[in-house]
């Protein structure tokens, strides 16, 4: 077999052994049995190759450190065998299940080197081998059909490099009907295929040579740039954007008049709305479900907010037993807030770090039990949640485990029909609510229930679309106890007088080299500044602190990429406070049982929501799995599972809300420059309970401070819910709500 150095070849043969391969089976060191009798050393990416398979592989040789010569395989071919004993072996390998070698040789020597196109044509003919009844002919018929469909979709599918773990998915989806759906409409799986997006779709498309003006192609363009748009926290889109999008999307060669034909088609279908009065003098796309969704949750509150209910304002004898146990008497402001917050079926209490929020919580929960109210206590995160409890006495839940969702239903068991029985419910965290959330938790709250929901309107707004929290308190429609004051125990805290004065858009005094619970070090060079970062987290800080540079500290970063992005933090980390033992690598990410890891999606299945951090317990690499503890409990991961994980020792600052951490190492830098905004800083900031120290250089710090977020959150609850309260909105008015939303947001 001649072996140039560069000069791309086709060697064909069967996979001998696997030299190694990762844990996700995208990157494998083979040996090739070769057909003219020869064997080589092939490294294939993302095809998944099993012992036994023949193979054509078509790439470079290329010499390894080692000296040995390999095959640098560019694409790969799967083909059945010809020869009678590759059929044999081929039949009796672990991809035939119910075979054997045994009745392998039977079948191959009644049928010759015929027996493959048996197998696909005739299956009914096993009958015929001596020893194979009906019960084992039909076993073998369905899997070798099974394995037919899956090898011809797995070729089909490679070809236009889509990698192994999503042909996965594309195959729970869609079966064996896989090839045809992508053939007749391959901009389908950007709809279907999470990963998936529009733009392989298209380029799968292209390959079929399907006209650039396809109406099915200008309606996938269309929904993905409204999906995309939902990802980035809108609900909408006004019109003549999204048609901009659109084309943009597109790559020219389409008007903009055949997009707006396709949109109004999609009107047409009910996949799209339009709404011609939430924006002024422009028209607002939405999917038609997250239209009918944001209506539901206006006519929800509504409904709550006009229904009397159980809980009434505090009379002049429930004041003493209200600050029974504080060290202090209620101020005047806090007092006002009390009465406007028990004073309304639904009332929001908003404020500060130390204005008191929780002070009032407590009040709220003390008042609602001496009027002997059913109270529920609920947070977006689990971390906000243990906190709640911590602050009242009582159990508080995650707002997912207060609707008890049923993972084999895919639906919360909590709605309308079978609604929280309680009088009182308390929402902590409220400003992560986005839309899907929201209308779930209103849904299951049955009218003459008292709702309050407790945040922080100036932080970061929630990662769904929607901004439920800012949009009620622009509306101007429910009562809003709004806390101002710092109160003295949190003027002595220098996290929180920086905190405020950054969100007063002030640049804090930054403390450097003294021993305060918040200073800032500066170093200009993200290399430096990633140094100093690891010695805060491993040595300085658990010294001088007492800390648990694993339990104690968290790192929060901007952005995932970069030197100082949340990628090469952990890196860095996991050389230092990383686990021991056998791993297992999932899409690239090497686990160990120590690791620190965050759920980044949410898992109904397993219990565990976007946010949730806990610690790898054991690993079984053999078995493709591990057990994460979080808290109180442990979960098993599969492989597939595991992909929703990613270490936590550093965090960006969007997955650290709702959470709150004994000490905050934050890395600011001007390559941050696109994240740098004050609501931003200011999340940060105050996710630190003791300590919190900033990393970088203060002119990032002051990029920040000066940046109030520019990128206005489409959303329509607040315009909705003013609407159902009074007069319909003004175009002034829509404006102004809009723009008060986005402000607090």
């Amino acid at each position: 077999m001649k072996k140039p150095d560069s000069d791309m070849v086709a060697v064909t043969g069967v996979v001998e052994a696997l030299r190694y391969a990762s844990d996700d089976d995208e990157f494998q060191v083979l040996v090739v049995a070769v057909d003219d009798g020869s064997r080589c050393t092939a490294v294939v990416r993302g095809a998944a190759l099993r012992v036994d398979e023949q193979v054509r592989l078509f790439g470079q040789w290329k010499r390894h450190r080692s000296g040995e010569l390999q095959l640098e395989a560019a694409r790969v071919e799967r083909v059945l065998p010809t020869t009678p004993e590759g059929i044999v072996r081929f039949l009796s390998s672990s991809l035939v299940p119910g075979v054997g070698e045994t009745y392998a040789r039977k079948i191959v020597a009644h049928f010759g080197d015929r027996t493959l196109k048996v197998l696909s044509d005739e299956p009914a003919r096993l009958r015929e081998v001596p020893g194979i009844g009906r019960k084992r002919s039909e076993q073998i018929a369905a899997e070798w059909a099974r394995l037919e469909a899956v090898r011809g979709v797995l070729i089909f599918l490679q070809t236009f490099g889509i990698s192994p773990a999503y042909a996965s998915r594309i195959l729970k989806r869609y079966g064996d009907r896989a090839v045809a759906v992508i053939r007749d409409d391959p901009w389908q799986l950007a709809r279907d295929i999470r990963g998936i997006g529009f733009v392989l779709a298209d380029r799968i498309a292209r390959t079929f040579e399907m006209d650039e003006a396809d109406p099915r192609r200008l309606r996938a363009a269309l929904e993905y740039a409204l999906h995309e748009a939902r990802g980035e926290g809108h609900t909408f889109l006004p019109r003549e954007e999204l048609v901009v999008h659109t084309v943009e999307l597109l790559r020219g060669g389409v008007a903009d008049a055949q997009v707006e034909e396709a949109l109004l088609q999609l009107v047409h279908e009910q996949r799209l709305a339009l709404d011609l009065d939430v924006l002024p003098g422009r028209d607002a796309v939405y999917r038609r479900f997250t239209l009918d969704q944001e209506e539901e949750l206006s006519a929800r509150v509504e409904a709550l907010a006009r229904a009397s209910c159980r809980l009434v304002p505090p009379g002049p004898l429930d004041w003493e037993h209200m600050e029974a146990g504080f060290t202090f008497s209620l101020s005047d402001e806090q007092r006002r807030a009390l009465e406007v917050v028990c004073g309304a079926s639904v009332a929001v209490l908003t404020g500060g770090p130390g204005t008191g929020k929780t002070t009032i919580v407590r009040a709220v929960v003390r008042h609602a039990q001496r009027q002997r109210c059913r109270i529920l206590l609920a947070a977006p995160t689990g971390r906000a949640a243990r906190r709640l409890a911590e602050s009242t006495g009582l159990e508080a839940r995650t707002i997912h485990r207060l609707l008890e969702y049923d993972p084999h239903l895919h639906a919360f068991t909590r709605d309308e029909v079978t609604p929280l029985d309680c009088d009182l419910v308390v929402i902590d965290e409220s400003s992560m609510l986005d839309q899907e959330l929201g209308a779930a938790l209103f849904r299951a709250l049955a009218p003459g229930t008292a709702v309050v929901l407790v945040g922080d309107a100036d932080q970061l707004p929630p990662v769904g679309a929607g901004q439920v929290f800012a949009d009620l308190i622009a509306s101007a429609a429910l009562p809003v106890a709004n806390l101002n004051r710092v109160f003295r125990q949190g003027e002595r805290s220098d996290i929180v007088v920086a905190a405020h004065a950054v969100r007063a858009g002030v640049m804090p005094e930054l403390p450097e080299g003294r021993q305060a619970d918040f200073f800032f070090i500066r170093r200009p060079d993200p290399d430096e500044a990633l140094a100093t970062l690891v010695e805060l987290v491993t040595e300085r800080m658990p010294r001088a602190f007492g800390l648990d540079p694993l339990r104690d500290i968290q790192v929060l970063v901007p952005v995932h990429r970069g030197p100082l992005g949340t990628k090469a933090v952990n890196e860095v980390l996991q050389r230092h406070l990383g686990g021991h033992g056998e791993g297992l690598t999932v899409r690239g990410t090497s686990f160990h049982a120590g690791d620190r890891v965050m759920q980044v999606r949410n898992n109904y299945e397993l219990d565990c929501f976007n946010g949730d951090i806990g610690f790898v317990l054991r690993v079984d690499r053999q078995a493709g799995r591990m057990v994460v503890g979080f808290d109180d409990r442990e979960v098993v991961y599969s492989r597939e599972a595991a992909e929703e994980l990613e270490h936590a020792w550093a965090i960006t600052i969007h997955k650290s809300q709702g959470s709150e951490f004994p000490a905050v190492v934050m890395a600011l830098a001007t390559q941050h420059f696109k994240m740098l905004q004050r609501n931003l800083v200011y999340t940060g900031m105050t996710r630190a309970r003791s300590r919190l120290v900033v990393v970088g250089n203060d002119r990032a710090f002051r990029m920040a401070v000066d940046h109030v977020s520019g990128v206005e959150r489409f959303t329509g609850l607040a315009v909705r819910v003013r609407r159902r309260f009074g007069p319909p909105v003004s175009a002034g008015d829509g404006a102004r709500a809009r723009g008060q939303a986005v402000g607090q947001g």
